[in-house]
């Protein structure tokens, strides 16, 4: 019997006489049996093949079956790691690349930064799509608290919830729309007392570390903290050192020249325009610091002390040199 191939089948080969009277199978494994039997010289009888046509059809078909499949692996192999390269290379032409610099503020316009790099490179950055990821941070003094502020601190409470811990750190921030808000940010902004959500009931009665947000109702002389988180009253004690931190998600007290830091992504060959994820502003200036030499009491004036200093910038010359003022000392001195 001859080796025949999967490929040599057509068609035409069904249609012979001496195909006729069989019945017709769809598919290889029907090609396979009908071309494989040898010729009918009785078209109009029905032939039996013995089981050694059989076995060696089963093998032949075997053969020519693993020829395909090993002809396809290759061809699939191929095709496969031409698309992975092609992919790749297309990726690599619009990906876009990871940056993290740090600069100064310049100035900052609605939708844009714009930051000069340490380099001295003038950058363009768009603002986070996530507000709290865009912070200005800088000490602050108990002082600053105001209408408005919010705090959140942390410490440790019993199940009562009395607290255990002084307090070593108190952010200030101002309110955040909830609509820009996602998931647990939630709950940074949202006025309440947060624990360990999964706790079970023994474990919320042991003492245990809960974030607490609220608005700020004073602080006694003593260093009692209170604040009004939610509906719950919280009364802490503050440590001597403790530290109290402005943080704003927004640009209201930013300045050019303070110090950023950021971190997003381009879209080569521009590195100059950048997309952040997070964007940190910092300065060195103190917010709720009194200012030296300066009477609180004594920034509003009588009308009577109103004019009284009106009379006295409207004095001439020689009044003024009776109230002390010399003359020669009120000449502004030449250049040397």
């Amino acid at each position: 019997m001859k080796n025949l191939s999967l490929f040599r089948f057509t068609s035409a080969q069904f249609s012979r006489p001496e195909f006729r009277g069989r019945p017709r199978h769809s598919g290889v494994c029907a090609a396979i049996r009908t071309a494989a039997l040898p010729p009918n010289p009785h078209p109009s009888r029905r032939i039996r093949p013995s089981h050694k046509t059989w076995l060696a059809l089963g093998f032949d078909a075997f053969v020519s079956l693993m020829r395909i499949s090993f002809a396809h692996s290759h061809s699939l192999m191929a095709l496969s790691l031409s698309l992975m390269f092609v992919s790749t290379a297309s990726a690599q032409a619009g990906a876009n690349m990871v940056t993290q610099f740090k600069g100064t503020l310049k100035s900052a316009q609605p939708g844009v930064l714009v930051i000069t790099r340490d380099d001295g490179t003038e950058m363009f950055v768009q603002p986070p799509d996530e507000l709290p990821n865009l912070a200005f941070v800088a000490e602050a003094k108990p002082a600053f608290l105001g209408r408005g502020m919010l705090i959140r601190f942390s410490g440790v409470f019993d199940g009562a919830g009395n607290p255990l811990s002084k307090i070593e750190k108190v952010e200030i921030f101002q309110p955040v729309p909830p609509q820009q808000l996602k998931g647990s940010q939630r709950d940074k902004f949202t006025p309440g007392v947060y624990g360990d959500r999964h706790a079970n009931p023994q474990q919320r009665a042991e003492p245990q570390k809960y974030e607490v947000v609220g608005i700020p109702m004073g602080i006694t002389p003593n260093g009692i903290m209170m604040t009004q988180a939610g509906k719950i009253p919280v009364r802490c004690q503050l440590a001597e050192d403790a530290q109290f931190e402005l943080r704003l998600n927004n640009l209201s007290l930013a300045q050019p020249g303070d110090p950023v830091s950021i971190s997003g992504f381009y879209q080569p060959p521009d590195e100059t325009k950048v997309k952040a994820e997070s964007i940190t502003i910092t300065t060195d200036r103190v917010y709720g610091e009194p200012v030296a030499n300066e009477n609180p009491r004594s920034r509003r004036k009588s009308r009577k002390d109103r004019n009284t200093d009106d009379a006295e910038k409207n004095a001439p010359a020689d009044e003024a040199g009776e109230i002390g003022v010399n003359e020669a000392d009120a000449q502004p001195k030449a250049a040397e």
